[in-house]
């Protein structure tokens, strides 16, 4: 993925989702997160976004900032 401002190859550093909760009977209730996408950040010192963040949602859209 290419940052959309200086075209520099975009660093993928962490993913995020949601928290899912399972209860079994014959355990105790477990959780795992459900990813949504992938978060990034511009390596690139002579870009005006370095070290800001990106994400992509679940389509694989990229959007600036850090996702909420």
């Amino acid at each position: 993925m290419e940052c959309p401002y200086c075209g520099y190859e975009l660093k993928c550093t962490d993913y995020y989702g949601k928290r899912q909760i399972a209860e079994h009977y014959w355990s105790y209730p477990q959780s795992w997160i459900e990813k949504e996408g992938d978060i990034f950040k511009c390596d690139n010192e002579g870009c005006d976004m370095y070290q800001e963040s990106f994400y992509t949602d679940s389509r694989g859209e990229l959007y600036e900032r850090y996702p909420c």
